[in-house]
């Protein structure tokens, strides 16, 4: 996989259940009124778990089934980009 691939949210799932523990999801919402972009980071550990990151958050899941449902309830239907890494 190249650096950074931008993917559609309708494979976000998709690439989740694949994720690999060397790889990463990177959501972003720009913001505009001037107090940053907010980002959500998400990683797979060894043991198969997922590692969620918002801030100084952090949240361990066990499907991509939450980690989808976290990311919709931080963004809402907000748009947002997503990044594979």
């Amino acid at each position: 996989m190249p650096r950074s691939t931008q993917i559609k949210a309708a494979e976000l799932a998709g690439r989740l259940a694949a994720l690999d523990v060397d790889e990463g999801i990177r959501i972003e919402k720009k913001n505009n009124d001037n107090a940053g972009d907010e980002k959500i980071f998400v990683n797979r550990n060894a043991s198969g778990m997922f590692i969620v990151q918002h801030g100084s958050d952090f949240q361990y899941l066990e499907s991509a089934r939450q980690v989808v449902s976290v990311i919709k309830s931080r963004f809402g239907s907000k748009k947002y980009t997503i990044w594979a890494y």
